[in-house]
């Protein structure tokens, strides 16, 4: 009998950002941010192109709902 060969999508890297990302509340505020950027900042050189792209999603969420709109700059990859 053959056993299914399971290939995962995204890297563990990337599902701990994701992780992350979905255990924050809207308003995001600056405690959020720096969280984010943590561990964005130390993944990202890891991350395939289409996780930087999924990423970036993230980020524009955050810049849209950021309780302050001057934290949006602190945001990691925004420039």
């Amino acid at each position: 009998m053959q056993t299914a060969e399971i290939t995962r999508l995204y890297t563990k890297e990337f599902h701990e950002l994701q992780l992350s990302f979905h255990r924050m509340e809207l308003p995001y505020d600056l405690c959020d941010i720096l969280t984010f950027n943590r561990i964005y900042g130390r993944i990202y050189r890891h991350l395939s192109r289409e996780e930087k792209r999924r990423a970036e999603e993230f980020v524009d969420a955050l810049i849209k709902g950021v309780a302050n709109e001057e934290w949006a700059s602190r945001i990691f990859g925004v420039v």
